[in-house]
């Protein structure tokens, strides 16, 4: 007991959890946009980041060959002449003022003084010539350096960075990129060409050195700004998309609400249509399922002590067909009575009389349901049902005559069973009758009931209290009906109430065995 007590504390438990966990659908929505978001603005960043460090960097390229080339044409002729100080001027010349500053190795604190100079101070960037240049040499033939950006160098012998070849004669401009110290550089050669008698002699090279942290620092620049964009976009997409779920799940707000108004047991309910698309059409589709569901439980309540499951399932397939209202139709009515009733009452203590009544009752209505009648009502010990509503069928007095035969076959057994226990045994006389009838909800606003009225029910009535117990009266309309299956015997007319010409009577015997 301990363990199932504690089995269904956990369960609790666990359900609680569930319902506290409850992810909503507009959080759900907007995470997965922003995500959306999130990945395409991302790619977008990191295409436009490399496209624009690639242009930057062939930029860098092409102006340090510029440069390069310009300054190859003027020391030439400078060299030939041994022009130290042209040389010389030229080389410092073609190096940045102010040098630049040493690469910072933390990306973070980078992108904070970026984020501040660009957002926050707003600092004017300064111009500085040649940008990015580091180092400027022009070389002899021999290998000595003739000039170079720090006068402390010249006369030295040059030495190529690692990994970088020598450029030739026959080669116009030589761009190589190399690493230093962790960091990345653009070495740009241009050789030193003369010509002397139409022959072309190389006198020497120009070699340029180039930071490619100049690339970084600018295109950091424009990611740090490309990302700011992103992220207010994000927050802007984000907020409209809550906005966007919110106005789009508020229908939905309405018919879970509806919904919960069904499961109480409300069917009136209907949900007014707000918006023109597949939410539309879904309230559309709810309001029509909530009035159907009224029209069925209105079936239900109506119908469902009265006819068999089987007939019940087809009203319900299709409630169109079903009238409430008055309607003229063809029925055939079937009436039976206990015979001896009140005498019976007066022998029996009440709960006695109860039982008896319930016993045959129930027979009856087992046998009504067997072949599909309408149960219409219980008068005391009188039991009324009708064929031909609220469906009506071919065989419908057919049906009614064989559950005459049924009831009067049912009540012989039922009291040959009770006669062995010394229980007191009841006769019943059965009446049919088949007829146009008026059927429909008869009654008031507080209390209606589905049934039929009309003359040829109280002739159906009629023929009942004259049948003798153990009888089965029928009239001549369901003879007519159900002669080719049912043998009859026919009995003498007998005068009934409001009729004035006697009326033909008829008693089934057995069913044909053509049938």
């Amino acid at each position: 007991m301990a363990g199932d007590e504690a089995k269904k504390d956990n369960d609790k438990k666990k359900e609680t959890k569930k319902r506290k966990t409850k992810i909503k659908l507009g959080f759900k929505f907007s995470f997965f946009v922003g995500l959306l978001l999130t990945a395409i603005l991302a790619f977008v960043t990191m295409f436009i980041y490399n496209q624009e460090r690639a242009a930057l960097g062939n930029e860098v390229k092409q102006r340090g060959v510029a440069i390069t080339k310009n300054l190859a044409n003027n020391a030439a002729e400078a060299l030939i002449n041994k022009d130290d100080l042209t040389l010389s001027l030229l080389a410092k010349e073609a190096v940045q003022e102010p040098m630049i500053s040493e690469e910072s190795k933390d990306l973070f604190a980078e992108i904070k003084k970026i984020f501040y100079e660009e957002f926050i101070e707003k600092k004017k960037k300064e111009i500085i010539k040649n940008e990015g240049i580091m180092e400027a040499y022009i070389v002899k033939n021999d290998g000595t350096i003739a000039s170079c950006h720090n006068l402390k160098f010249i006369g030295e012998r040059y030495i190529l960075p690692a990994g970088i070849k020598p450029v030739t004669k026959n080669e116009d401009v030589l761009i190589q990129e190399y690493t230093k110290n962790g960091r990345k550089y653009f070495d740009v050669a241009v050789p030193l060409i003369t010509s002397v008698s139409g022959k072309n002699y190389m006198i020497g090279e120009v070699h340029l050195t180039i930071s490619q942290k100049i690339i970084s620092k600018v295109v950091l620049i424009a990611a740090i700004k490309l990302v700011a964009i992103t992220l207010v976009s994000l927050i802007a997409g984000i907020v409209l998309t809550i906005i966007l779920v919110n106005f789009m799940i508020k229908p939905v707000k309405f018919l879970m609400g509806g919904v919960q108004s069904i499961i109480n047991g409300n069917y009136d309910v209907q949900i007014k249509k707000t918006t023109r698309d597949e939410l539309g059409d879904l309230t559309e589709a709810f309001n029509g399922m909530a009035k159907s569901l009224k029209e069925k439980e209105l079936l239900k309540g109506a119908f469902s002590t009265y006819v068999s499951s089987s007939l019940m399932e087809e009203i319900l397939k299709d409630p169109k067909k079903l009238s409430l209202h008055g309607k003229r139709v063809k029925a055939t009515m079937l009436f039976t009575d206990i015979r001896g009733f009140t005498s019976m009452s007066e022998n029996l203590e009440p709960e006695q009389v109860v039982s008896v009544i319930n016993e045959y009752l129930t027979l009856q209505t087992d046998k009504v349901f067997k072949w599909e009648g309408l149960l219409d009502k219980f008068v005391g010990d009188c039991v009324m049902a009708v064929y031909g509503v609220p469906f009506p069928k071919d065989d419908d007095a057919y049906r009614a005559i064989r559950t005459a035969m049924d009831i009067r076959e049912g009540v012989e057994k039922l009291n040959a069973i009770r006669r062995r226990r010394n229980q007191i045994t009841v006769g019943i006389g059965i009446g049919v009758n088949t007829g146009d009838v008026v059927a429909g909800n008869m009654g008031s606003p507080q209390k209606m009931d589905y049934t039929v009225i009309g003359d040829n029910v109280n002739l159906a009535s009629r023929l009942e209290a004259n049948a003798p117990a153990g009888k089965i009266w029928v009239s001549e309309a369901t003879y007519n009906e159900t002669k080719d299956k049912i043998e009859y015997q026919e009995l003498e007319p007998i005068m009934v109430k409001g009729k004035k010409e006697p009326v033909k009577v008829f008693e089934p015997i057995k069913v044909k065995e053509t049938v």
